[in-house]
């Protein structure tokens, strides 16, 4: 039997020992630890040059979507991986990728109009049905718009939204939406990252948002991401086209009650471009020639300006202009003993965004300045004697 001495003496070497064995683990853990490297770029349109929104791009079995600036980035171990890249209405692109260091991978996806093969399997199943982690969004394509058949051939955003499940709209011949259950007034509007405060012309007749002018609508009914900051119903995000950086393009449209006009270039190709739409409605010129003066000498029209800019300085540092214009003026002449001319300039997102990319971040500022200006004038009609 040992003393109590004699195991006070042999304690310290046990400890040594352990101690020994703690460090030579530490020192294996790392050695043993993978390396890991980024793959990053931008998914863009090589016809005109534009960037796409929500693109999917594969690493192998991981999977990420472009961002609102056509921005993407995923990280893995060293090795040899496939990256496919896929858009609605574009033909993929697969590159074979070694990743022994930080790569930067730009992607041009080609239009294909060209209907691919359906095969259904009833005894295989996958998981091809979760194409995103994000919950309760809508993603709306401009070719969808276009093909929706609309009043008096103006096509309207906010009316389509009305045709998706848990939209409803507000009422007829009007803009406000309501989504699942929510107010009309509790529903969040974005135009290139600004607040529309008034999203329609004339009361509600028609939306503020040109057809022309826009690329992507995404709608969040529920689980609105954080960068949003919350809505009670819904956020719309809206995105401006950029712009054609290869060619100069005129495009406009005549209908009964409007018209608009859209120009599209290059400031330096492949480094810049710019897009200006217009539109104006002419009621007022049928109100003249009416015979009733009191409908004559009425004003009923409304026009508005969407513009967008962009420059490359180099491959991590892009600024971003975009300007929003709009007024709208309704005058009903001697109508109940006061003509009213109503006059608001929504003077908006005027947006100045300059974004770095550092592989796997991409860091912006934005300078939004909104300008709201109603005005209301009250002239007191003459007094009939007998």
């Amino acid at each position: 039997m040992l003393s109590t001495d004699k195991l006070f003496t042999y304690r310290p070497q046990y400890l040594n020992i352990a101690i020994l064995l703690a460090f030579c683990l530490l020192i294996s853990i790392p050695a043993s630890a993978q390396k890991k490297f980024t793959v990053s770029g931008n998914v863009k349109d090589a016809a005109t040059g534009e960037i796409l929104i929500g693109a999917t791009i594969t690493l192998n079995k991981t999977s990420t979507s472009s961002n609102n600036y056509g921005f993407y980035s995923l990280t893995a171990p060293e090795g040899n991986y496939i990256l496919t890249v896929t858009y609605v209405g574009y033909a993929p692109a697969v590159y074979t990728v070694a990743l022994t260091e930080n790569k930067v991978v730009d992607v041009a996806l080609n239009p294909k109009a060209e209907l691919q093969q359906v095969v259904i399997n009833a005894h295989t199943r996958n998981n091809d049905n979760i194409v995103s982690p994000q919950m309760g969004v809508e993603k709306l394509d401009m070719s969808q718009i276009n093909n929706v058949p609309v009043l008096l051939g103006e096509k309207d955003i906010l009316k389509t939204l009305s045709l998706l499940p848990g939209v409803k709209a507000a009422s007829e011949g009007n803009t406000g939406f309501y989504v699942r259950g929510g107010a009309s007034d509790q529903n969040l509007i974005l135009l290139d990252e600004a607040t529309v405060y008034n999203a329609s012309h004339l009361f509600g007749f028609f939306s503020t948002f040109n057809s022309d002018a826009i690329k992507d609508v995404s709608l969040y009914k529920g689980g609105m991401p954080s960068q949003y900051g919350g809505r009670l119903s819904s956020v719309l995000d809206i995105k401006m086209d950029e712009g054609n950086n290869q060619n100069y393009v005129v495009q406009g449209g005549l209908g009964l009650i409007s018209s608009r006009i859209k120009v599209e270039g290059p400031i330096v190709k492949d480094k810049g471009s710019f897009m200006i739409s217009a539109r104006r409605t002419y009621l007022d010129l049928f109100l003249k020639a009416s015979s009733d003066s009191t409908v004559k000498g009425s004003q009923l029209y409304f026009y508005d300006i969407n513009a967008k800019a962009n420059y490359h300085f180099d491959d991590k540092n892009v600024l971003y202009l975009s300007g929003y214009f709009g007024k709208d003026v309704l005058g009903l002449k001697n109508t109940f003993g006061t003509n009213w001319v109503i006059q608001q300039a929504l003077c908006a997102l005027i947006t100045f965004l300059m974004a770095s990319c550092f592989q796997i971040l991409r860091l912006s500022t934005a300078i939004i300045i909104t300008i709201y200006k109603v005005t209301c004038r009250a002239i007191t009609s003459t007094r009939y004697r007998k």
